[in-house]
């Protein structure tokens, strides 16, 4: 189903529901517990994740917990109007509003009638920046939302969304079953030392003579870096400036690596599972006396990731032997009694420390859909 739909209406949040103010607690004020109590009742509040369920409490003698599905609205903070439908009974924290369908309409709102609403909804965020919140406004603001014989197309919003999925994602694994992080224990390293860089071709990109399933990889926060596809022949055949050239192998990368970009939108880092080719916007780093798994490379995208901060303010890590000398920390391997393993061969740090890549696998995977990797 597409969205061209030609005739669209405005409503107000109150035109549809009933804006009522949460229970209003304090998360301090509550005896927190785990998703495994039977006892426990979800605690909602102001946050853009988690389908902004942010702990688990006990239940409160004497209040009830609000009932499931209804939808609740964040009206200030950073994640002001993250929007959700609550699917369970849940407490719910400060600034948060629940829209509760009005009677008329009770009927008409499924499940995939409020997802859809969730979204316009959250559409309206960036009314909010620079600290307004929606304390007054919420109720008023206006919906565009398709609509039939005056009323709203309840049934084109629920198969819409019916139409976006086949099967939801599922995992077996849950929250209190993700392994520790112990971060006082992680040593650092030097990337030199821990990966092998390869740094980008000086490539112009080529033109398409036929269509290819080669990615080719450029400075972008998006789409695991991948900008355009090429055939084999396409790359084969051009140069930095358009013409034709024989340096195929240096084009090419090998998969199985992470790439991390390095001019323009830097240090944003994607596992590449298959050969690519990319411009001189992109490092390839392939780990040393390891194999690069899947939930591996997940692990160490996020820990380079994370030191995006050192190269703001035009400072670019373009330079493969200054970038190559850059600090990393990263968990490392023991001995059965507790103490740090030491490489006799400093492989990997001149004070014999290894990294433990086991580990940084088994943390991914025991994440919440890490067993869908």
């Amino acid at each position: 189903m597409n969205l061209e739909f030609k005739k669209w209406h405005q409503y107000q949040i109150n035109d549809l529901f009933d804006v009522v103010y949460g229970v209003n607690l304090e998360l301090n004020a509550c005896i927190e517990t785990t998703k495994k109590d039977p006892d426990s009742v979800n605690f909602v509040s102001r946050s853009k994740d988690n389908n902004g369920v942010t702990a688990y409490v006990k239940l409160i003698e004497g209040l009830k917990p609000q009932d499931a599905g209804i939808i609740t609205v964040a009206s200030g903070g950073s994640s002001v109007l993250s929007t959700f439908v609550q699917n369970e009974p849940f407490y719910s924290g400060r600034d948060l509003y629940l829209l509760i369908p009005k009677s008329k309409y009770k009927k008409n709102m499924s499940m995939e009638v409020k997802l859809y609403i969730c979204t316009i909804i959250m559409k309206n965020k960036y009314r909010y920046s620079f600290g307004r919140q929606a304390n007054k406004t919420l109720p008023y603001i206006e919906l565009k939302l398709p609509t039939k014989n005056h009323e709203p197309d309840w049934n084109f919003m629920e198969n819409y969304i019916k139409s976006l999925h086949h099967k939801p994602l599922t995992t077996k694994n849950h929250n209190y079953d993700v392994l520790p992080l112990i971060y006082d224990d992680w040593k650092e390293f030097i990337l030199n030392d821990i990966f092998e860089l390869r740094g980008g071709f000086y490539n112009k990109k080529p033109e398409h003579s036929i269509e290819g399933k080669i990615p080719f990889l450029a400075s972008t926060e998006s789409n695991n870096g991948v900008t355009e596809f090429y055939s084999l022949e396409d790359i084969k055949s051009w140069d930095k400036i358009g013409n034709e050239d024989n340096t195929l192998e240096k084009k090419l990368y090998q998969g199985n690596c992470i790439a991390v970009t390095v001019n323009g939108s830097v240090c944003n880092a994607f596992y590449q599972k298959e050969q690519f080719t990319c411009s001189h916007d992109i490092t390839a780093f392939y780990i040393k006396q390891y194999e690069m798994s899947p939930s591996l490379a997940i692990f160490l995208c996020t820990i380079i990731m994370k030191d995006k901060y050192r190269w703001s303010y035009g400072r670019k890590p373009h330079d493969i032997k200054k970038f190559g000398k850059s600090i990393i920390k990263l968990p490392i391997k023991h001995n059965l009694d507790g103490t740090p393993f030491i490489d006799n061969t400093y492989t990997y740090s001149k004070k014999g420390y290894v990294p433990n890549w086991k580990f940084m696998e088994d943390y991914i995977k025991s994440l919440p859909y890490g067993d869908r990797i």
